[in-house]
């Protein structure tokens, strides 16, 4: 019912939206809508018998839809003020396992010469059909406060507090209560040509009721950066963390440092070359005595065209994994190598469409009978339409593809995620 019900709202807000003000007249946004969402993975699974030792039919493909379902949603938003410094809203979804609300609040103001945010929501989940399990229902709570205060016309202090809980109705091996705290205090600055960067000091803490094997203290320092200049623009972010837990032995303790950077350089007026890097390095606590060390490493080139309303780029994808060795554990390391293609499409006000492509292969250095090597297909798309002045479709696409050395390793995941949303 729930989802016959938001069809027919937004059919009924469709035929009779060009008489109804209400947003106009009183700051007030409705939006009415449905969806549709699924994810799947398939993959091979081997008949045994009863030893488990010697396979007696071939193997068979297993499919298991993770998420099959159309959805029914309706939102409202309310600006009061013209200077949009406060905006309220709250939105709901139902689906045929569940039904779900949240109430988000942002408040954007001035304190003198200061500038003040603050980021509210709470969400809670309710399963409600007969087979309920444990962690489906939650309540869930997120704020976020940030105060600006100038040094000067390019310099500013940054102070951020953030607090976040979660309330289960069944507690499992998976799914606990927590609370989190957590602040950064920093520098922000401006620079010429729309550039900006930061420096932040940050603490995060969690404490969890029912465990306290998974309470851990946080302590990092990071920054970022985006910038312009004559032929190009450079972004990148980093962070150095060290993640303590509570847990004997110094079990997943660690020492962080992540690395994410990107550079486009134009060539004349339609060609860019643009590299991105990504790199992970963590290294566990000495006396941690399950958890390896390791670090992964990315890098990608594009060489492509681009216009006023569309790009495209294609070039190399690299990508490696060197764990720490370990003779009880089966090792993951790998090199992977393929093509990476690129392709966004836009007209304001109308559509956008973003995809990218990534075609190779994955070498393992030291394979098992699960961990083989094997090439891929991995494939995301992004997509949002205004069919009409107020009718928007929203679409979310990924899918990946392995085939194996060993055939029966061979395996695929699906998601797909659709919405189609009329404001008034």
């Amino acid at each position: 019912m729930g989802l016959l019900r938001a069809l027919a709202i937004t059919f009924f807000l469709f035929i009779t939206g060009g008489f109804l003000n209400l947003s106009e007249a009183a700051g007030f946004t409705f939006k009415a809508g449905i969806g549709y969402d699924f994810l799947s993975q398939e993959y091979f699974l081997d008949s045994l018998d009863e030893a488990g030792s010697v396979s007696l039919y071939p193997a068979f493909a297993l499919r298991t839809n993770y998420r099959d379902h159309l959805k029914g949603l309706f939102s409202v938003r309310w600006i009061p003020f013209e200077d949009r410094r406060l905006e309220l809203g709250s939105s709901y979804e139902q689906t045929p396992d569940f039904f779900r609300l949240k109430f988000l609040s942002d408040l954007r103001t001035k304190i003198g010469a200061s500038k003040f945010n603050f980021t509210g929501e709470i969400d809670w989940r309710n399963r409600h059909d007969d087979s309920a399990q444990f962690g489906d229902s939650y309540l869930r709570g997120y704020s976020r406060s940030k105060l600006s205060v100038p040094i000067n016309r390019k310099l500013a202090t940054i102070f951020q507090i953030t607090g976040e809980f979660i309330d289960f109705d069944s507690v499992t091996a998976l799914s606990w209560d927590y609370y989190r705290l957590g602040g950064k205090i920093g520098l922000e600055s401006k620079f010429g040509d729309f550039s900006f960067g930061d420096i932040r000091l940050t603490v995060n803490t969690r404490q969890v009721p029912d465990s306290s094997n998974l309470n851990y203290l946080n302590l990092g320092l990071e920054g970022s950066y985006f910038g312009f200049y004559r032929q190009g623009e450079i972004d990148f972010y980093t962070r150095l963390e060290n993640k303590d837990y509570d847990g004997l032995d110094h079990e997943d303790d660690f020492l962080r440092y992540e690395f994410s950077g990107r550079h486009k350089l134009r060539l004349g007026q339609s060609y860019y070359l643009r590299q991105e890097v990504e790199f992970d390095y963590i290294s566990f606590d000495p006396a941690d005595p399950i958890n390896r060390d390791y670090y992964q490493l990315g890098v990608t080139l594009l060489t492509g065209l681009e216009g006023i309303s569309y790009s495209l780029g294609i070039g190399p994808d690299i990508e490696l994994l060197d764990q720490q060795q370990d003779e009880l554990l089966d090792e993951e390391d790998y090199f992977e190598a393929g093509l990476r293609v690129d392709f966004d499409l836009m007209k304001v006000g109308r559509f956008f469409v973003s995809a990218e492509s990534v075609t190779g292969h994955r070498n393992l250095r030291n394979g098992s009978e699960l961990l083989t090597d094997h090439s891929f297909e991995r494939l995301y798309f992004i997509g949002d339409l205004t069919l009409m002045r107020m009718l928007r479709l929203n679409l979310l696409f990924s899918a990946e593809w392995e085939w194996h050395d060993i055939s029966t390793n061979n395996s695929s995941l699906y998601l797909l995620s659709t919405n189609l949303s009329y404001t008034f």
